[in-house]
């Protein structure tokens, strides 16, 4: 897991950073498997759980930009990890 902070973001002014209206409370498998690509603090964890140790901020830019490529109803993470994966 690496430790990318909130500053190291490309994006870090453009996302929300408290749970949105539209998020309700954390409610177990659903919150685990998607993702609100719009609240920062979900991205950076998603990031920070999925970049090898020795990515680099331009690797993190790289993470985001992808996510940010898929269409916006695409919110499951395996399916995130998987378009990733085959386009890094």
């Amino acid at each position: 897991m690496t430790s990318f902070k909130k500053s190291d973001l490309k994006y870090e002014n453009q996302y929300v950073w408290k749970r949105d209206s539209g998020d309700g409370p954390y409610i177990g498998k659903i919150d685990r498997d998607r993702l609100d690509r719009n609240e920062g603090y979900e991205v950076l964890y998603f990031a920070n759980s999925n970049l090898s140790s020795t990515s680099t901020v331009r690797d993190l830019h790289k993470f985001e930009d992808l996510i940010r490529e898929l269409p916006s109803r695409e919110v499951m993470k395996e399916n995130i990890i998987k378009y990733i994966r085959d386009n890094w």
